[in-house]
């Protein structure tokens, strides 16, 4: 009987032994707690993202053309990646930079790789042409703060996004441009007095980045 007593004991140490031993699972927080049993009982919980946003141009995936040397490859779902400036295919999970590739997103505009600041990176091609509207996006991580006291309010961690415009001209120079009436002109001086007279005549705001659309487009019919 005593030897019984003592073999279910050892059986019994060498079960919670095994359970201690099971693996955890990469990506989640673990914490421990011993059960009424005696046995170890792990919670696993999804590690928190506390940075408000998101470091996507877009909000959702959309749907686009890839092409790469002017050849069109294939359909897919992307979205542009600003903190790491990559274009994310979403249903093969791979990412694309790589030169000659031209990604046509089904709303209107495209993006394009470009030379800028000794290395080469995606820009967003708001209206392509002899000389085109470009867009540079670029978002980084804003810190929070701790609130001190009870009048002072603690804040998360949150995404910034920067836009930079520039025409590309058709002899390759990418001038970076505000949306200010002075700066534009000053990029499309060649056409200044019939750009003037389009803006006026239309109606539009050079502050505004749909009207440096059309804009754009205008002095490519010059």
């Amino acid at each position: 009987m005593k030897k019984l007593f003592l073999v279910l004991l050892l059986l019994q140490n060498c079960l919670i032994v095994g359970q201690a031993k099971i693996g955890s699972v990469a990506g989640v927080e673990e914490t421990t707690n011993m059960s009424a049993y005696g046995t170890r009982v792990v919670v696993k919980k999804p590690l928190k993202n506390t940075v408000q946003g998101h470091q996507y141009y877009e909000n959702e995936n959309k749907l686009a053309s890839v092409y790469v040397n002017g050849k069109k490859m294939r359909r897919a779902y992307v979205r542009y990646n600003t903190l790491n400036d990559e274009i994310e295919v979403t249903e093969i999970f791979n990412v694309l930079k790589r030169e000659n590739i031209r990604v046509v997103l089904d709303e209107g505009y495209v993006y394009k790789m470009l030379d800028y600041e000794g290395t080469k990176q995606f820009f967003v091609f708001l209206k392509e042409g002899k000389n085109s509207l470009v867009m540079k996006v670029e978002k980084k991580v804003k810190q929070g703060q701790k609130g001190i006291d009870a009048y002072e309010q603690t804040t998360n961690d949150k995404y910034i996004e920067k836009r930079s415009y520039f025409i590309l001209k058709a002899d390759g120079d990418l001038l970076k441009v505000k949306l200010k009436q002075k700066d534009v002109l000053k990029v499309l001086e060649d056409k200044k007095n019939e750009i003037e007279k389009y803006v006026s005549s239309k109606g539009l705001n050079y502050k505004k980045e749909n009207d440096l659309i059309r804009i754009v487009g205008y002095y490519n019919t010059l």
